[in-house]
């Protein structure tokens, strides 16, 4: 397997929020492209990444594979990289090597070890969730912020009537509410058939939804009592998403 990115932006945005909550990752890659899906160790959060083969300007990989590798120590090496530098992945199976090139002034060459993993790459059920609202990525960034500042959790509503969504946070002297309609300028699309109520972690939303840089728009669907599951997706090169569970 080897393929090469034409620059590392796009992963090298990504990987933060990813190592937020995964320290190894299992990549499942094939001819429809290279696919992350993990279960954090709080079995909290599926963490999803989808790379296209349009994603890359080299794609060769022949036969199905899986591979694990230390996401802490990529990242570490990813700080190294510039933005707009080219990089390629290869895995080299007779010495069992991750191998990272990175085309700049100079050509460097990185290898971090294939490792056995404990966990493995997690195929997710098929999930009903009827609510669904395509929005700005940086203004759900943004509510997400502030309800930082106020509570642990979010309260995220959904009313047929109107249509409306909105996310609550509760502290033990302030609070915070913020409606959304598909009037509002940041709300590209909304689909409320029924009314719905979840309640989910603040600290997890907000790790999660700092890659708001790597796509102008982000998808969520969720539904009474069961996860939210929020995608972030560039044309048909990528998709970053993940799947939180609800708080009882």
């Amino acid at each position: 397997m080897k393929v090469t990115f034409p620059q590392a932006k796009e992963i090298k945005n990504i990987l933060p929020a990813i190592v937020s909550f995964l320290s190894e990752g299992t990549f499942k890659a094939n001819k429809d492209g290279i696919f992350l899906s993990s279960l954090d160790p709080a079995n909290v959060a599926v963490i999803l990444l989808d790379m296209y083969p349009n994603m890359f300007i080299e794609y060769d990989i022949q036969d199905e594979e899986k591979f694990t590798i230390n996401l802490e120590d990529l990242k570490k090496i990813m700080t190294k990289v510039a933005l707009k530098n080219q990089i390629s992945w290869e895995i080299d199976e007779e010495k069992n090597k991750f191998v990272l090139t990175v085309y700049g002034k100079a050509k460097k060459t990185f290898t971090l070890p294939l490792i056995e993993s404990e966990g493995s790459f997690m195929d997710l059920p098929s999930l009903e969730l009827p609510v669904k609202v395509e929005m700005d990525s940086k203004a759900f960034y943004d509510i997400i912020e502030s309800a930082k500042v106020i509570a642990d959790e979010i309260k995220i509503v959904a009313n047929p009537d109107g249509p409306k969504v909105s996310f609550i946070a509760e502290g033990e002297l302030k609070d915070m509410r913020i409606d959304l309609t598909p009037q509002d300028e940041s709300v590209l699309s909304m689909e409320v058939p029924s009314k719905a109520m979840a309640r989910y972690s603040v600290d997890y939303l907000y790790k999660l939804s700092k890659v708001a840089k790597i796509s102008d728009t982000l998808t969520f669907k969720f539904d009474s009592g069961k996860p939210i599951w929020i995608d972030y997706k560039s044309t048909d090169k990528f998709k970053f998403g993940f799947v939180l569970a609800p708080r009882e």
